[in-house]
């Protein structure tokens, strides 16, 4: 059976031989990659492959497009999930049967952006779109979450953002300690691999797995050290949707967001001892 993303790919060769070879112009070469598609009949799916050879997604439901790398092209690893690259780490979440979330979804929710981001986001869990179209933050709370992320001269394709849960919980319902458990160690490999300056957590859950037992309440917007980095617990876009009264409050913790990048950009270079998340240290910045 031919995989179609290779075949894909050698169309894409073809055209580029095309102008190596002084038929075409390089204008003219990028033109006509920049106008093939792939509908991917699995999922409904349309990819495409830029001239510099980077591949993006429109997802079904979807009108934008997201750089995103094909999984057909990633081989099933066989090896510990500290070993994985990021392709691999998204290929094991959407085969993964830890939980009893596979058997109800959709599509699994790996989490999207370029692996060099300085800024993650770690929300809670995929709702009813993020299910259908295999990408974060698509429904309402992701459009709060892109007028956030303008606020401070951001875009989405700026920042890696996933959750703690890589399947959507029924109805959705809060992510149970067993479905945490499970995807607990994809989270880590993560974070290990894009090595942000900055994450902010979106939400209780997201807080709990570096702050258990805090107060949202009490700690939002306030940055804590952990490690070589700053931990930033925010309310989720979602509580501002339900009870406008969240909205000034995570507007306002959002635009501290470049100072705390800056400083932990500065403190980065700094050597620092290893510190456990429950030993956090919180920061006065101001």
């Amino acid at each position: 059976m031919t995989n179609p993303f290779i075949d894909f790919q050698a169309q894409i060769e073809a055209v580029k031989q095309r102008h190596t070879a002084g038929e075409i112009s390089q204008n003219e070469r990028d033109n006509l990659i920049r106008r093939m598609k792939l509908k991917d009949d699995a999922w409904g799916d349309v990819w495409m492959l830029s001239p510099t050879g980077e591949w993006f997604r429109q997802a079904k439901g979807s009108k934008g497009w997201v750089r995103d790398y094909p999984l057909d092209l990633v081989e099933l690893p066989d090896m510990p999930i500290d070993a994985l690259d990021i392709h691999q780490v998204a290929k094991t979440i959407h085969h993964c049967t830890r939980c009893p979330l596979h058997e109800t979804r959709t599509r699994a929710v790996p989490g999207e952006g370029p692996v060099e981001a300085d800024l993650m986001l770690i929300g809670e869990g995929p709702g009813y779109h993020e299910d259908k179209q295999a990408r974060p933050f698509v429904g309402n709370a992701g459009q709060f979450l892109e007028e956030l992320l303008d606020s401070i001269g951001y875009k989405r394709r700026d920042v890696f953002i996933t959750n703690v849960v890589k399947c959507r919980p029924p109805n959705n319902r809060d992510p149970q300690a067993e479905e945490l458990a499970a995807c607990s160690d994809y989270l880590t490999r993560q974070i290990e691999l894009i090595n942000p300056k900055v994450i902010v957590t979106l939400g209780r859950y997201s807080m709990y797995r570096f702050f258990p037992g805090e107060s949202i309440s009490k700690i939002h917007g306030q940055p804590q050290r952990v490690g070589d980095r700053l931990v930033v617990p925010m309310f989720h876009p979602a509580a501002a949707l339900h009870q406008p009264r969240f909205r000034p409050l995570i507007t306002e913790d959002f635009l501290k967001l470049p100072q705390f990048i800056a400083e932990a950009a500065s403190m980065a270079e700094e050597p620092v001892d290893p510190v456990d998340p429950a030993d956090a240290e919180q920061l006065s910045l101001f």
